[in-house]
Parts: structure tokens; sequence; C-alpha cells
């Protein structure tokens, strides 16, 4: 039995998600873009995806429950480019969040939504 994990993000502007979790966060060129999908391979075969929300429908709200942690070569060079952005909250430190044992840092999307990222070498 083959099974893939696929996580789905619902997002209100998709170009800007795309091109913040493509060049800032490093996910690299998505194998699927499209105008309503935005599909990223992640290293172990699972794909993290942006979805467009529908016009009369309001993504859910950020700061809900589900985050995401992504593995970056440098965070120091992660801090760089996210600081670099402009949108609010970009300016703002990022929260430490080592209850899982790992050095990890969470900062928001330039939509609210929650991630965290933490050096490669720290898995």
């Amino acid at each position: 039995m083959t099974s893939r994990i696929y996580l789905v993000l619902q997002v209100s502007d998709l170009a800007a998600e795309r091109a913040f979790y493509r060049d800032t966060v490093g996910l690299g060129e998505p194998v699927m873009n499209s105008n309503v999908w935005v599909e990223f391979k992640l290293d172990n075969g699972a794909s993290f995806c942006l979805e467009q929300a529908a016009p009369n429908k309001a993504p859910l709200p950020p700061h809900s429950r589900t985050e995401f942690l992504f593995f970056v070569d440098s965070l120091e060079e992660f801090e760089k480019r996210y600081h670099a952005l402009d949108f609010p909250g970009a300016s703002a430190e990022g929260v430490p969040c080592d209850q899982t044992g790992i050095r990890a840092v969470q900062y928001p999307d330039p939509e609210g939504n929650l991630f965290r990222v933490t050096d490669r070498r720290h898995k």
C-alpha cells in the first residue's frame, strides 16, 4: 500500500504565499503551480500545498492548531531573509519553541499562519 502525505494550507493571496514559501522558507520551485494550487515536494516524499481559498469563503483564521516545522540550512540566513520582507509581522522577533526538544523559532507567514523553522543540523 502506497500512502502519501499532503499538508494543505488555504490562503487568500496565493502569489504572495507561493513566493514566501519558495524563496524565504527555501522550499524551491513548486512541482505543481497553478492559480488555485501550489505544491512543494518535501525531502521525505510528503508535499506542502497552498490552496487558493474560494472567493466567497474565507480561509481558516490564522493561529489555528496546525503549525508547520521546516528545516532550513541556516536559521541565521533564514532570519535575514525573513526580516527583509515587507509585511506586518516580518520585523517581529521569532518566538523560541523548545518544548519538542528541538531548538525551533516560530514566526507568522504573510497571512499570519504560524510556522516554525530550525537548522537542519538540529535534526
